[in-house]
């Protein structure tokens, strides 16, 4: 033991499995307050003291009883005859799943999906050609680092959004920034940007967010603003970040949907050279379930 290490002494409390159980559920609980973590060391007076220095450090449980337990001995304190090194491992594998819980729910919560879809709650069938193993490929991220384009066409109601929002959330669970926006009213945002002076601060903003996932491509006819800002916006994500674009068009309709065949040639040139083309089938999934 060193000096710096909270003596233990005969008074001290033994320690049972009940404590080291309901300790490791403190760890792993992201919510439970400084007070229960200190009523548990209730009788070791200087783990409680370090307790309340460590929280003011790092004011979260887990990062207190961790940073606690890192600089002060207090593990041996709490479990006095466990493997110091073992616990140390748990307590920085719960700190480290706590961060990762936290930054995913942040970045849920800002890409703002109109699902909360699941990869794995999709129907995978030929009726429906979509194919489990395509879908598969997206879940690695190898594809967001390589500034890829995943385009998904089909008619109402096949899913489209579900499986664009399903990638977008699988993006946020593995730490990507993801924004979602419906292209009717993404255009005419951007267009009052242009009106009010914030235009280029909005094309920085999409420019450096990883994952673009533009929902309802092609509902309404783009004017000349339009145009430009898409391509503008694609050009700057080209092999730099990726995008998802949805909609009920076919692909090859998309030129004459964009209009004015010079802009058109050069927003398809960054779009359809892409392996990661889904054309959905089938009737519509609403007809028969709540989610595809």
């Amino acid at each position: 033991m060193t000096s710096t290490d909270p003596p233990v002494t005969g008074t001290d409390p033994p320690v049972t499995s009940t404590d080291r159980r309901l300790l490791a559920r403190l760890v792993a609980d992201d919510t439970v307050t400084l007070d229960r973590l200190r009523a548990r060391l209730a009788g070791r007076a200087a783990a409680g003291d370090l307790l309340d220095v460590a929280y003011r450090t790092v004011p979260t449980p887990v990062g207190s009883l961790l940073l606690a337990a890192t600089t002060t001995g207090l593990v041996r304190v709490a479990f006095a005859d466990e493997d110091h090194s073992r616990v140390l491992g748990e307590l920085a594998d719960a700190e480290w799943d706590a961060r990762t819980n936290r930054r995913s729910e942040r970045l849920l919560k800002a890409a703002h999906l109109r699902f909360q879809a699941t990869l794995e709650e999709m129907t995978y069938s030929p009726e429906r050609n979509l194919d489990r193993r395509a879908v598969q490929k997206l879940m690695d991220q190898e594809w967001i680092g390589a500034g890829s384009t995943v385009l998904i066409t089909g008619p109402t109601g096949v899913g489209k959004s579900f499986l664009a929002c399903a990638i977008g959330r699988q993006a946020c669970l593995a730490g990507v920034a993801t924004r979602y926006e419906q292209a009717p009213k993404f255009f005419p945002r951007l267009r009052q940007a242009r009106g009010d002076g914030t235009y280029r601060r909005e094309i920085d903003r999409l420019a450096r967010t990883p994952l673009l996932v533009l929902d309802d491509f092609g509902l309404l006819a783009l004017d000349a603003d339009d145009r430009v800002t898409l391509l503008e916006v694609l050009e700057d994500r080209y092999a730099r970040a990726a995008t998802v674009i949805a909609s009920q068009l076919p692909v090859a309709k998309w030129h004459d949907c964009i209009g004015q065949p010079t802009i058109a040639d050069a927003i398809m040139d960054r779009l359809a050279h892409t392996p990661f083309i889904f054309e959905l089938k089938g009737g519509s999934m609403r007809k028969t379930r709540k989610t595809p």
